[in-house]
């Protein structure tokens, strides 16, 4: 029997440094024990796993401990949600009249996506890396609405240093060259320099159609710790960063303490912004080494009612109108039309189709086949790009940054007017673009009579005619569309 005290329990949980949280054979988190006074003196924990059979998803799990001063079973409703960096619930699922005995333990499979929250909302739900996760559950028979509040705190420990890597006479590195790179030290996290590397050396690896790739190996002869990521970047002389890459790196007590990497931009990309990138032909890289030092450490406490509880409260009784379309799409809920690929079907909504592309619209209005036969075939697109096609057109979402892959979808979108991707794509082509690229980029402006984009590529290789003119892609570029290739010739010739 309930009695008149009963309140509601609600917990918010932080998580810090959460990517480094799962590696090697780690595979779940705990919170620490929280005691439910207020819900048959209950004790409970939290948990987040990531499971080989759904690698897409984290699964969050509610367990009750195996002793407590409880009754052998509970009923509870319950709801869990992911909280944004402002607060407010951004994924969210629900539990009604749910029986809980001694040891059970209840999961969420969907409820954190590892692309959302290591990608494309990677600010919204891992802000300064930590994630956020907030759990209110009562008995079923509870009507007040009172409700007692704990935080938790979990914390794996890490150490961050940042160093610079300095390189002298960079246009003289040729392909099979290694040469060693001075190493100075900016910041240590904990004010000591624990984990400093030993040398480092840049390399050129064998040249390629005017793309020179460079590898970094950056060798440790002190521990380093069980687990260690990489971030290495440019800065040119604006102060403006580009990013070489991440990279993780895993070892055991045998195992080799040398971080090899090859680095997004090639010896050609920096040459052909020297200016920028290569002041006095110096080369410098800033290098942030982050290293997984300890364990998870635990604190917990009573908390006041706050901001973030009230948006809980408020958020909880309706997910984003994105999330809500993109899981209708995902579960292939009342889909009532194919696009067909050939290999693939993917089944969708007319109603979105039609709505985010007058072409689809024009199909599904008029007295056409597609209406007649719900299918849609699309044998001039592959699996993949359609796709990603489908996930812009339910979550306003482009997750692909790969040249080929953007390429393709910016082609899908001109085909069906969605001009808002189109715009997209042409920003991501922009900032990926290398010299190796530019002939296809300027032959996919011209194909798709997008006049901005083409002014954007024709003076790229004006700007970068060294190392493009002359190479494999603008020779064929002559022979397939002379015609395409004379402003480019004309303007470097002027400058």
């Amino acid at each position: 029997m309930v009695g008149k005290d009963d309140k509601r329990f609600a917990i918010t949980w932080k998580i810090k440094n959460f990517s480094y949280c799962f590696y090697g054979e780690r595979q779940t988190i705990e919170s620490p024990e929280f005691y439910a006074e207020n819900v048959r003196q209950t004790k409970w924990i939290l948990k987040i796993s990531q499971e080989d059979a759904l690698p897409s998803h984290f699964t969050v799990l509610i367990k009750r401990a195996e002793e407590d001063y409880g009754p052998a079973s509970v009923k509870l409703n319950l709801k869990i949600c992911v909280l944004s960096n402002k607060g407010f619930s951004v994924k969210r699922e629900d539990l009604v009249n749910t029986e809980f005995s001694k040891g059970t333990e209840k999961g969420f499979q969907k409820l954190l996506e590892r692309a959302a929250l290591f990608a494309t909302r990677k600010e919204e739900f891992l802000p300064e890396d930590t994630l956020t996760v907030h759990c209110q559950f009562w008995e079923v028979y509870t009507t007040s609405t009172e409700t007692e509040y704990v935080s938790a705190l979990s914390q794996r420990a890490v150490d961050r240093e940042l160093f610079l890597l300095t390189l002298s006479d960079f246009s003289e590195l040729n392909p099979g060259d290694s040469s060693e790179v001075n190493l100075q030290m900016l910041f240590s996290e904990d004010g000591t320099c624990m984990f400093f590397p030993d040398r480092a050396h840049l390399s050129v690896m064998e040249r390629n159609d005017y793309e020179e790739k460079l590898e970094l190996c950056i060798f440790f002869d002190d521990d380093v710790g069980e687990f260690f990521s990489c971030k290495i970047s440019v800065f040119d002389v604006e102060g403006q960063k580009l990013n070489c890459g991440k990279f993780d790196f895993h070892y055991d007590q045998y195992g080799p303490r040398i971080l090899r990497c090859v680095l997004l931009p090639t010896k050609w990309d920096l040459m052909a912004k020297e200016s920028l990138y290569l002041p006095a032909d110096t080369l410098t890289f800033h290098c942030e080494l982050i290293i997984v030092t300890g364990g998870v450490s635990h604190l917990i406490k009573d908390s006041p009612r706050r901001m973030e509880d009230l948006y809980f409260e408020a958020e909880c009784t309706s997910s984003s109108a994105l999330d809500d379309f993109k899981n209708i799409y995902s579960d292939g809920f009342l889909c009532d039309v194919d696009l067909q690929t050939g290999a693939e079907s993917f089944p969708a909504h007319k109603v979105v189709l039609s709505a985010r592309s007058p072409v689809f619209k024009a199909m599904f209005v008029n007295d056409m086949k597609e209406t007649v036969a719900k299918r849609v075939d699309l044998p001039d697109l592959d699996g993949g790009t359609v796709r990603r096609l489908l996930l812009y057109m339910y979550s306003d979402a482009v997750e692909c940054m790969e040249w080929d892959s953007v390429r393709n979808l910016y082609a899908a979108a001109d085909k069906y007017a969605i001009e808002s991707l189109k715009t997209k794509c042409s920003t991501i082509l922009k900032g990926i673009l290398t010299p190796s690229q530019a002939c296809d980029l300027l032959v996919l402006a011209d194909m798709h009579r997008d006049y901005d984009l083409k002014n954007f590529a024709q003076d790229f290789i004006s700007e970068n005619d060294e190392c493009i003119l002359g190479s494999n892609s603008w020779m064929e570029l002559e022979q397939k569309n002379p015609q395409l290739a004379i402003k480019p010739c004309v303007m470097s010739t002027r400058v």
